[in-house]
């Protein structure tokens, strides 16, 4: 009782303490929930979010907690229904309730609620169990913080694991539903108790008819009759015969297991094989296809020379015959300024005098020009 306690307080004094109720194991679901839930069910739909991946949504936090606690105690204390409700008509209205306030966090799915208060209610259950404990021995000079701050101590080193439902218990604490619950739940535990200890007396032997019923004494002995004399003579002749049969089968199991060893090595043989092979194939296979990509290569690239080859003299040829009609339109040019200035202006009209008179105006001025 002297030892240090494990959050810190004063070591109590006697006669106010006693010691800490039996270790209980804890509880089976995680201290923190982590649901993968699929889309959410609206309407009332059950085909409705069958489909589609699974989202993995963030562990419960105290204010979900809270949250959760809140409309549970809303929905079991509703004095419209009140006891007439059926469980999923019940969680159903605590999911809509819960999710309609939830605030930034993500919505929840029933079943994801109904899981996380589970482990709510079991972890303030048993906790309950502990402050009763430490309100029953009603020690003088403590105040409430001082017994809540022992029963979380106790629930520690009986569970190996602090108390983290405390703003959930603070809710249900004081709440008449939550007090007939733990009633219900305590009364449970008494039977469990009662019926283990009489099944532990019948198995003892206490108080059973089988005590009274028992001879005093075994003063005589019975004989050995005919048929337990048949039976352990068939015994041993079972066991001879069985014991050839186990050499036999252990024989035969031999065989069986030298026979698979060499099975397994001629399929390791074999697949060894296969993979030379395999390994073969893949490289002439490579080669070829090397040899397909340079033969391709090289018939393009002499595709490509050719086409060059080709463009090359049709420019060749399209620059001759531009030179052969840039000449020809040369000469007939210079014929046609040499008859222009053959004509005699004397013997033409006076319209045609003035035109081919301009014509040759023009023609000695290109030629009079000097050259650039």
């Amino acid at each position: 009782m002297g030892s240090f306690h494990p959050y810190g307080m004063p070591p109590p004094v006697p006669p106010y303490f006693y010691p800490a109720p039996p270790t209980m194991p804890p509880p089976a679901g995680p201290p923190m929930q982590q649901v993968s839930e699929g889309p959410r069910v609206r309407g009332g739909d059950p085909n409705a979010g069958k489909s589609g991946p699974k989202v993995k949504l963030p562990n419960f936090n105290p204010e979900e907690d809270v949250n959760l606690t809140k409309w549970w105690l809303n929905i079991s204390t509703d004095p419209v229904v009140n006891t007439g409700q059926r469980k999923e008509g019940f969680w159903l209205r605590i999911m809509k309730g819960y999710n309609s306030s939830r605030g930034v966090y993500p919505e929840r799915s029933q079943k994801s609620l109904t899981t996380r208060w589970d482990y709510i209610k079991e972890c303030c259950t048993k906790f309950s169990e502990f402050y009763s404990s430490v309100l029953r021995l009603n020690p003088s000079g403590m105040s409430d913080a001082d017994k809540t701050t022992e029963a979380m101590a106790r629930y520690a080193a009986a569970l190996q694991k602090p108390f983290t439902q405390m703003h959930s218990w603070k809710l249900l604490k004081d709440e008449p539903k939550w007090e007939a619950c733990i009633g219900a739940h305590s009364k449970v535990h008494v039977l469990d108790d009662d019926s283990s200890d009489a099944a532990a007396g019948g198995a003892n032997g206490v108080g059973g008819p089988a005590e009274s019923d028992a001879p005093a004494s075994s003063g005589s002995k019975r004989p050995i009759g005919r048929d337990t004399t048949k039976a352990a003579r068939k015994k041993a002749a079972t066991s001879s015969s069985s014991s050839e049969y186990i050499s036999q089968m252990n024989d035969m199991w031999g065989n069986k297991l030298s026979l698979i060893k060499e099975s397994h090595a001629e399929m390791a043989s074999h697949h060894a094989t296969m993979a030379v092979l395999q390994e073969k194939k893949i490289t002439t296979d490579r080669e070829l296809q090397e040899k397909k990509m340079s033969t391709e290569r090289e018939l393009e690239e002499r595709r490509l020379a050719l086409e060059e080859r080709r463009l090359e003299m049709e420019m060749n040829d399209r620059e001759s015959r531009m030179e052969v009609e840039r000449s020809r339109a040369a000469k007939e040019e210079c014929a046609e300024e040499e008859r222009i200035l053959s004509i005699d202006l004397d013997r033409c009209s006076p319209a045609l005098r003035l035109f081919y008179k301009r014509q040759q105006e023009q023609i000695l001025a290109k030629y009079s020009l000097p050259p650039p």
